[in-house]
């Protein structure tokens, strides 16, 4: 029954929220299930990392929220937010709030000079804490699960799907986030995020001719109304609309598409870690049907 109920998982880029990703894998896993390969962007690297290490569902979830919900972790949000002091103060701007922070930052450390100095506005120091305490240490092609890591590299120009060399740095690439985080090294490539741009693998995956590709997208659709008043919030909006177009036009190329209802959570908020691998549990077992139609 499991050797011939083999899937391809496309997981998709979407902050916090791609911790969907382990109650999807938990359902199916439940369900006689078993994972041929995976594909990841961003988040979904990190999460694709973990399972192709041959993890269980139950071991992935103790370790990302063990360390997810850490003081160690807090302390690098905290630190990286700008948002210490009094909790009333957290309240009102709204926890790890991305532009408060990014004004504060403006503010108070000449981010104006980072920007046009550094590599990125934020150091990679947190970036790098989470990959190295939740990813093993061992290059992809070990991997028990194949694994396929996407990208952007900055010196080609071109998105990569990397299958070879270190885990770490290239999950560590998929996830710096453009301009936030610096570009990470990798051999001759210098990768970044592409998730601005192509947050669903499902066209990749696909690619494989494997089995069937399930693809989890856990970025949320664009909520018109907004009314930028900031060049920042332009670009960021920008963003916004052009990798949600990009979503629109590779979602087809999945057998299924599994969407949990993650919306309400911001993406930079993992405070809601175990509720939100609840949702990824529950959205794929209210498609159960639908994915077993595909295996006849």
């Amino acid at each position: 029954m499991t050797e011939s109920r083999k899937i391809t998982l496309a997981l998709g880029g979407g902050g916090a929220r791609g911790l969907a990703h382990i109650g999807v894998v938990q359902a199916l896993t439940e369900a006689g299930f078993s994972i041929q390969r995976i594909v990841g962007v961003s988040m979904g690297s990190l999460v694709g990392a973990l399972f192709a290490s041959g993890l269980d569902y139950a071991r992935v979830r103790q370790r990302a929220v063990h360390y997810l919900l850490s003081e160690r972790f807090q302390l690098h949000q905290r630190t990286l937010f700008g948002l210490q002091g009094d909790p009333a103060e957290r309240e009102m701007l709204g926890y790890f709030s991305w532009y408060v922070r990014i004004e504060q930052f403006l503010k108070a450390h000449s981010l104006f000079r980072r920007v046009l100095t550094q590599p990125g506005m934020l150091p990679g120091v947190l970036l790098d804490d989470v990959v190295e305490n939740l990813v093993d240490d061992v290059n992809i092609e070990s991997l028990p699960i194949p694994l396929s890591v996407v990208a952007v590299d900055l010196v080609s120009g071109h998105q990569v799907v990397i299958e070879t060399g270190s885990l770490r740095d290239a999950v560590k690439g998929s996830s710096s986030l453009p301009g936030i985080f610096p570009p990470v090294p990798f051999g001759d490539l210098l990768l970044c995020d592409t998730g601005t741009f192509c947050a669903l693998p499902a066209r990749i995956a696909q690619s494989y001719a494997e089995s069937p590709v399930l693809a989890v997208e856990v970025n949320t659709e664009i909520v018109p109304g907004a009314r930028p008043s900031s060049a920042l919030e332009v670009l960021i909006r920008v963003d916004e609309i052009g990798e949600n177009y990009w979503r629109k036009h590779v979602r087809h190329h999945a057998d299924v598409l599994i969407k949990p209802n993650v919306a309400h959570v911001p993406w930079y908020d993992f405070s809601s870690a175990v509720r939100l691998i609840e949702l990824g549990y529950t959205a794929t077992n209210l498609q159960m049907e639908e994915i077993r139609r595909v295996f006849g």
